[in-house]
């Protein structure tokens, strides 16, 4: 039997997977090419060297109080690593450490712990700032008043004389990429900005609520939407890193929020990406490393992009994997019974996907728990790959079948190539 790894449950399980395939099955292993991690001095040498803005301990000086938003446990930045760099600069600019507040930037998501919270940013950090969850219900949001619609934002955030931003550069289905703006908007503003910014990405609002779909590009209305609201409401200095194959930080670009974001957006693609392979059987797609809860397996697909159609055959079978090591998941807009929620059947494949075998493969839910995402019965959950395996050899028996292997599907950035396929037979 042939054997491959997958990565599994980030900041959890943080292990692997193994997949096995019969011998005489064409297996491609389609991961990003590694590449090595930036050291902290790297890292900060990359700081120092702000794109469209003032050196940080300039922006920083004279100041009494800094916010530095980050995004939360549903994301991969590794805040640990980064925060130290940037509070230790803040201080030798003369802030002091009480004038300094980390924002986790939650959106629609539930609050954290504290627990999670030092997983996500460290010890160190918590040892010597507040680090505050935000909630897009707060009674105290600021309203910055923007053409008749409110724009309603953190308080913390507000207060500070300075205010940065942290997170990674990955493909996102609606916003292009994630990072830059999006660090506030979305992710410290209330409820209702936050809603009028994600209806701007559908193509429709009937009962399906399908959505355009914008993965690699910047430049479409909900990402001009967040730059348009983050510019009224002020944002001093942002810190985008670009991921490797271990999570760690490969390049990072800091500086103006949309300048430095779309240098990382270019970086982004290069390090993450992925050939696809072409009209497979098979397509095994990771939700890794956004695999917290089972409500964004639908991450899984971004590697797929705008190649869906080609990337399996008519008649072919999708695996989706999520550790999901939170269970079910929480959103405030896309959750079951939100504003914004659209029902599995619809999405879960994407609608260029509708009709093919879908397997899903998760330890961390059962079909009674994600039950609550469908109209009609939820798919089986299978937690174990052994159980699925055997359905893959039944469907292709007397067959040689194609299978492409995703294993970072979440943030990998599919490309087809007009040439033979050569992603990886092995790990």
């Amino acid at each position: 039997m042939q054997e491959f790894q997958v990565p599994w449950g980030q900041w959890y399980a943080n292990t692997t997977r193994t997949l096995t395939f019969p011998d005489d099955w064409d297996v491609r292993y389609c991961a990003i090419q590694h590449c090595d991690a930036l050291t902290a001095e790297e890292l900060e040498q990359k700081i120092d060297r702000p794109i469209g803005s003032d050196r940080l301990e300039l922006i920083a000086a004279g100041k009494k109080s800094a916010c530095i938003v980050v995004d939360d446990i549903s994301r991969p930045t590794p805040c640990a690593f980064i925060l130290p760099i940037l509070i230790e600069k803040l201080v030798s600019a003369g802030l002091p450490l009480s004038g300094i507040k980390v924002l986790l930037a939650l959106g629609g998501h539930r609050q954290m712990t504290k627990q999670e919270m030092q997983i996500k940013v460290g010890k160190w950090v918590l040892d010597r700032v507040q680090v505050l969850n935000h909630s897009p219900f707060a009674a105290d949001l600021v309203a910055i008043e923007n053409g008749g619609k409110p724009i309603k934002i953190n308080k913390n955030f507000m207060d500070a004389a300075l205010r940065i931003s942290v997170g990674c550069v990955v493909p996102h289905t609606l916003a292009g990429f994630s990072g830059g703006a999006k660090g506030i908007i979305p992710g410290i503003c209330g409820i209702d900005t936050l809603y009028q910014n994600h209806t701007l990405v559908y193509a429709d609002r009937s009962e399906s609520m399908s959505f355009k779909t914008s993965t690699c590009n910047p430049d479409n209305p909900m990402r001009k939407n967040m730059e348009q609201l983050v510019g009224e409401v002020g944002l001093d200095f942002v810190v985008n890193v670009v991921l490797n194959d271990e999570m760690n930080v490969a390049d990072a670009f800091a500086g103006h929020f949309i300048q430095a974001h779309r240098a990382a957006c270019s970086s982004a693609t290069e390090h993450l990406r992925t050939e696809i392979v072409e009209n497979a059987d098979i397509i095994v797609l990771s939700a890794y490393p956004k695999d917290t809860e089972y409500s964004q397996i639908g991450t899984c697909f971004a590697v797929l992009g705008h190649h869906k159609k080609q990337s399996v055959r008519p008649d072919g079978t999708i695996v989706a994997m999520t550790a999901a090591s939170e269970g079910p998941g929480f959103h405030a807009l896309f959750g079951p019974g939100m504003l914004l929620f659209s029902p599995h059947d619809d999405n879960t494949p994407p609608p260029e996907l509708k009709g093919l075998d879908m397997l899903v493969c998760s330890d961390g839910v059962t079909a009674v728990d994600i039950r609550q995402f469908f109209r009609s019965e939820p798919p089986t959950v299978y937690a174990d790959w052994d159980q699925i395996l055997p359905i893959l050899r039944q469907k292709y028996q007397g067959r040689k079948p194609v299978v492409a292997i995703y294993p970072m599907g979440a943030i990998q950035i599919g490309e087809i190539r007009n040439k033979e396929n050569n992603c990886g037979r092995s790990v």
